[in-house]
């Protein structure tokens, strides 16, 4: 009797999540259900198919009660049409057929929501907050969102503020400030950064592949990147600033991007950036690895992490990754990038418009200076971006929710 009371207290959390492969949304709901309190929650995790993100949660045997429909789509703005054997994409046909999709799975949730009793619908990922606010709407129950993008496209930036409205949207989680921004009305917001487990992120117990895998003499400094092939990522910019350094720096120094176009992507950039190094001569001194599931065993050989993109990127994990590696981190004001750099602190943080060679160079040069922000890198990530601290951070929102009822 008494263990069927406990069960009947247990709160009820419907997390949607779209982000299944091994992209930053999915990786960091698993982080956050890693260290979720089973004995408070049952959790159900609608996914769109099972990928990364289910091994993960295999592999950690995690008490979680996975719902798969094939109507929620990976991709809002993408639904590709078998034509003659091809996989096309139409837009804006895309959007329409894809939200035709979404209010299908609204209706048939209907059963998995009475007879589960839901009480809260978590939103982890872009499509998962329009999506999970309609939901709540329409079944009177309280949401949040996790929002771990910048919309820069009108009409997206228009639907995420117009649903945000909502009055079963009660809070709304952002990982930066710059993420926070981009909503006209920020009474809901609370900014939680991004986490990391820093004890998985750590020198003493990755396995370093790059120096090993390409011959790289231990006296040779390898400045690298990491990240999908996109466009604005800034990878050709990161080629520019390898070409100044390799003029102003006449000792060997090896540049090295980790990373490929994702599947989704049309066109294939790789061969693009293959051929500006060429063009540059850097042949010799660069390496692409292509894609790498264990990223961090590449950026564990880095000496200094350089993040190139001039975009407004929300919190990259991948920055906040190579602190935990105790890399001194370059990058640009811009986005959260520049929130997790301490300016001359544990790396260097630059206007868009300002050149970032110069700093390159000095912590190339200086042993002692790269060393010194790279325990700094560590420090701060183990202090503030660690998965246990962001999780009891989301876990307080999560309890504050309940405390005022199930109801919207």
């Amino acid at each position: 009797m008494i263990l069927c009371y406990f069960v009947k207290m247990k709160k009820n959390i419907l997390f949607i999540n779209h982000s299944v492969r091994d992209g930053g949304p999915g990786r960091s709901l698993f982080y956050l259900l890693k260290h979720f309190d089973y004995n408070k929650y049952n959790v159900h995790v609608l996914i769109p198919s099972k990928n990364t993100f289910s091994e993960n949660i295999k592999n950690e045997n995690l008490n979680i009660n996975e719902i798969i429909s094939k109507n929620f789509p990976e991709n809002l703005k993408k639904q590709n049409f078998n034509i003659l054997g091809k996989s096309i994409s139409i837009f804006p046909l895309d959007i329409l057929i894809n939200f035709i999709r979404l209010i299908i799975l609204s209706i048939t949730l209907k059963n998995l929501i009475n007879k589960n009793k839901i009480e809260l619908i978590y939103c982890n990922g872009t499509q998962a907050k329009v999506f999970g606010s309609i939901v709540g709407f329409i079944y009177n129950i309280k949401t949040i969102w996790h929002v771990r993008n910048i919309q820069t496209n009108f009409f997206f930036k228009w639907l995420i503020n117009t649903c945000g409205k909502f009055k079963n949207v009660k809070k709304i989680i952002c990982v930066s400030n710059a993420t926070s921004e981009q909503f006209r009305l920020r009474s809901k917001n609370i900014v939680i950064n991004n986490g990391i487990d820093t004890d998985e992120f750590s020198n003493n117990k990755i396995i370093k592949n790059l120096r090993n895998e390409y011959k790289i003499e231990k006296n040779k400094i390898i400045l690298g990147t990491a990240g999908r092939i996109v466009p604005r990522k800034g990878f050709e910019y990161f080629i520019e600033v390898c070409k100044e350094i390799s003029h102003v720096y006449k000792k060997d120094c090896v540049f090295a991007i980790v990373g490929d176009t994702p599947f989704y992507f049309k066109q294939n950039l790789m061969k693009k950036l293959k051929d500006k190094v060429d063009e540059y001569n850097l042949t010799n001194k660069f390496i692409f690895t292509g894609y790498k599931k264990d990223v961090e065993s590449y950026i564990a050989d880095f000496d200094i992490f350089f993040i190139p993109s001039r975009y407004p990127d929300p919190f990259p994990r991948v920055v906040i990754e190579s602190m935990a590696l105790s890399k001194p981190i370059i990058g640009f004001k811009i986005g959260g990038i520049g929130e997790a750099i301490d300016n001359g602190i544990n790396g260097y943080s630059h206007k868009i418009n300002e050149n970032p060679t110069k700093n390159i160079v000095s912590l190339i040069e200086n042993e002692n200076l790269r060393l010194n922000m790279g325990f700094n890198s560590r420090k701060k990530s183990v202090n503030q971006y660690d998965s246990r601290i962001i999780a009891n951070k989301i876990l307080l929102v999560l309890e504050s929710l309940f405390s005022s009822g199930s109801k919207a």
